[in-house]
Formats: C-alpha cells, sequence, structure tokens
C-alpha cells in the first residue's frame, strides 16, 4: 500500500512545534498515545502562523488587502451577475462574524471554533468541496463499461467572442452534445431514429489552461455505449474523429452565427463573426481539435473514473490556480509570483528539449484579474449531464453500476471537513490533546441566520 506523505510532517524540517509554548499540550498529548502526539504536532505545524513562516501565500489574503481598492478601481467592469457576490463570500469564508460552531472537550477545558464556509466555487477551500462533491454526483451516475474522455477546442482567434458574450459558453455546450449525437446517426441513420438511440456523457467546461489566460474548453467523459428503446446497452466504441473534427467545427459555425443572428441581432457584428467563421474553416481545412483519449485495458476501473472524474471536476470548481503555485507576494511593490508547467512539456522526455516551467511576477491587480474572468456567471452550470446519464433520464439501466453504495457512502464521508483535514493534512481538529474526541455545544455556537448543518 502506498504511503501518505502529508504537508508540514516532515518533523526535522517542519520544527513550529517544538517551539516552548507548545511544550505542555505536546506532553499532554503524548501521554495520551502516539496517535494523539502526532496528531497534535501536525494540527501546529498547519496553523496559519506556522504556513506564513513557511511563506506560503492565501488567494483569500490577497484579495482581503487588495480588493476594496480592486473594486473601486474597475467596478464599471465587475457588473457580471455574481462575481462581486462569489469574491465578497470567498473573503467572508470562515470569518466567525458570519457564524461558527463550538467544540468542546468532554474531559478539559479545551475547545476549538469553525466558521461556516461561504460556498463559493472561487474560495479554494469550499471549491476543493465542491468538486469532491461533483465527483460523487458523476459517480453515481457511471455504469460499469468503457469509458472515455474527449476534449473539444475551439481556434484562439475565437476565445475573445466567449468571454465578451458568455452566453456563448452555453452554445459551445450545445455544439458538443450535437457533434456527439452525429457520430450515432452517422453510420445507421434509419436504425437510430427508429431505436431512438441516445448516449451518456457527462461534460464539464474549462476556461483557462496552466498560464490562467482565458481558454474555454470542454472535457467529456462518454460511457462507450448507446442506450436504444428496449433499454439495452449496445457497444459503442468507434469513433471517427475526422469526422468528428469538421462536425464540430461546422456545427459551432452555424450555432455561433445564429447566436449572433438571433440574440445579438447586430447586423455589423453578426457579418464580423460570420466572416471570422468562414476564415477559420478555410485556415483549419480537418476541422477543430478534438481528443479523445481511451482509457487503458478492456474495461473501466473505478480508479479510472475517480482520478479522471476529481481532475476534470477540479479545473470546473475551482480558481484558476492552485496555492501552492504561488510562490511569492511582495505587499510593498504590490507583485504576485506564482509559476506553471507548460503542457507542452507534458509529452516530451527529454529535459533538454523542454521549455520549462515558468516564473510570471506581476502586479497584484493584474493577477486578479486573471482570476475573476474565471468566475462563473450567476446560476450558469459548468457541468451537465446528458442522454442515458442526464438528471432527467428517467427509464432505467439495468447495467451494474461502477461504483458500489459502500463505496459511495465512504466518498461522502470523506467531504466532511474534519475528514477532509484528516485526508488532506493527516489529522483531525477534534482530537484534544488529551485523547478525547470534542463534542459540539450548540449554545456556544453562533448562527446569525439560524441554525444549520453547514460548516
Amino acid at each position: 500500500m502506498k504511503r501518505q506523505f502529508y504537508r508540514n510532517s516532515n518533523f526535522k524540517e517542519d520544527t513550529y512545534f517544538r517551539q516552548p509554548r507548545f511544550r505542555q499540550q505536546l506532553n499532554e498529548a503524548k501521554a495520551s498515545g502516539y496517535r494523539t502526539f502526532v496528531n497534535e504536532v501536525r494540527k501546529i505545524n498547519n496553523l496559519k502562523n506556522a504556513r506564513d513562516l513557511k511563506g506560503d501565500v492565501y488567494i483569500k489574503d490577497i484579495f482581503i488587502r487588495y480588493w476594496e481598492p480592486f473594486k473601486e478601481k474597475y467596478l464599471a467592469r465587475l457588473q457580471r451577475p455574481g462575481l462581486i457576490k462569489a469574491v465578497e463570500s470567498m473573503t467572508g469564508c470562515h470569518n466567525f462574524s458570519n457564524g461558527y460552531i463550538y467544540y468542546e472537550c468532554p474531559n478539559c477545558d479545551n475547545f476549538h471554533m469553525v466558521g461556516f464556509s461561504c460556498h463559493s466555487r472561487f474560495c479554494p477551500s469550499c471549491g476543493k468541496k465542491y468538486k469532491d462533491q461533483r465527483t460523487i454526483k458523476v459517480s453515481e451516475k457511471c455504469l460499469e463499461v468503457p469509458h472515455r474522455q474527449f476534449v473539444f477546442t475551439i481556434p484562439f482567434q475565437l476565445r475573445e467572442y466567449f468571454q465578451l458574450h458568455r452566453e456563448l459558453l452555453g452554445v459551445l455546450f450545445s455544439t458538443v452534445k450535437e457533434t456527439l449525437n452525429s457520430v450515432l446517426e452517422k453510420n445507421a441513420p434509419r436504425a437510430c431514429r427508429r431505436e431512438k438511440r441516445r448516449l451518456g456523457f457527462v461534460s464539464f467546461l474549462h476556461t483557462f489552461g496552466r498560464d490562467m489566460k482565458w481558454h474555454p474548453h470542454i472535457h467529456v467523459l462518454l460511457a462507450e455505449r448507446y442506450l436504444n428503446n428496449r433499454g439495452e446497452l449496445k457497444k459503442l466504441d468507434y469513433f471517427p474523429f475526422d469526422y468528428i473534427r469538421i462536425t464540430f467545427q461546422n456545427k459551432l459555425f452555424h450555432n455561433i452565427y445564429a447566436f449572433y443572428r438571433d440574440v445579438i441581432k447586430d447586423r455589423r457584428q453578426t457579418q464580423e463573426i460570420y466572416l471570422l467563421c468562414r476564415k477559420l474553416k478555410s485556415k483549419y481545412k480537418d476541422g477543430y481539435y478534438v481528443y479523445g483519449r481511451k482509457f487503458s485495458g478492456d474495461r473501466t476501473t473505478t480508479r479510472d473514473i475517480k482520478d479522471i472524474t476529481n481532475y476534470i471536476a477540479r479545473y470546473a470548481s475551482h480558481p484558476p490556480i492552485s496555492e501552492r503555485r504561488i510562490t511569492g507576494m511582495d505587499t510593498e511593490a504590490n507583485l504576485v509570483t506564482w509559476f506553471y508547467d507548460p503542457h507542452e512539456d507534458d509529452d516530451v522526455e527529454d529535459e533538454e528539449e523542454k521549455i520549462g516551467r515558468q516564473t510570471i511576477t506581476e502586479d497584484v491587480f493584474e493577477f486578479m484579474k486573471r482570476m475573476i474572468i474565471h468566475i462563473p456567471s450567476k446560476g450558469f452550470q459548468v457541468i451537465r449531464y446528458y442522454g442515458f446519464y442526464s438528471n432527467k433520464f428517467k427509464e432505467k439501466v439495468t447495467d451494474r453500476r461502477l461504483f458500489s453504495s459502500a463505496q459511495l457512502a465512504q466518498m461522502k464521508d470523506n467531504t466532511l471537513w474534519a475528514n477532509n483535514l484528516m485526508g488532506s493534512y493527516g489529522y483531525s481538529p477534534l482530537l484534544c490533546h488529551c485523547g478525547a474526541e470534542m463534542e459540539v455545544n450548540y449554545e456556544l455556537s453562533y448562527y446569525p441566520r439560524g441554525p444549520t448543518n453547514e460548516t
């Protein structure tokens, strides 16, 4: 079994716990057993002061410091529905003034308070929980059949239009759906209509790459089966990529043009997008980029699905950069330093031929701009279900589910905040240094909007 390594758990290098002020509680923890002692050391090593001393930089801290002057300067450009609320919810996440749960030890006077979470997908902490919950929802639907991952990408010349008119992101979803469904009709159109064949897939919108630039594209997790009107799942594992690329290009051209013609209704803009799409069609004669990764082996394993869904859902429900990639914050010069590893290096084995890690140092306002353009508009769904994986699909599919009820229950249990900390950092915040488990005291908890089970 692979050994789990937790952050700030190298006790020779991570020595914050050795400070004299922690000596008494660590002695008490040691007297309660090895498990309690290690838990207490990890808890101390992951205190915010400890992580600040190691140079950790937090997105929340950046926005707390700079959000008000940033908002004052760019208010006219921040009117997209839900944008300001998403940021300000994140900056108030776990703030005790917004409510908290009070835990106390039944054996000693120790206590722990945890503020309510903000539930903003822009928040690194809440975004992770959202990602875990979406991963579970996708996993609940997956059948025990082979799956394939597709990626649909638009030319860079079109990207700015999708940022200017974000309704086009919905058009992109529809185009991918139409393209995949056309595969069913290509070889047997009459049988497809007669049997009412349908695919089962989940689409995820990503709006950024590792460099945080605006780069909308769709990832798809698709079952290599189609369902007929008799409730039978039939094998479908051949995908003609030349046809798919051209079809995706043509349908996207048609749908973008229809959007400008019927929604924007501006003759000049409609003519402009029409000419651009025609130019791109001439330039990309083989169609737009479509990639379809096939999982290894004859069947998809639970690990395959969990890993790929975690990867896809992470980018669909998280700020566009991991805090581990932010390496510095100069509050005097107002500069942020971060890095990314180019995708182009992924398949290059020779280190000398790689582009190499790219380090960016930029003004904090520019960094913030990079981030907030990826906040989805209020009510916009970045993960969508289609065919026999659709939430609206009511017919029963008899094939076995990929994940058992026990596996799904365990996955849900892991999303609880205390279990999440245990999985990520190796300690439980509710294990007291005396060895007892802390309990909720509802009378000492604070619910500004009434009692809630959420933290």
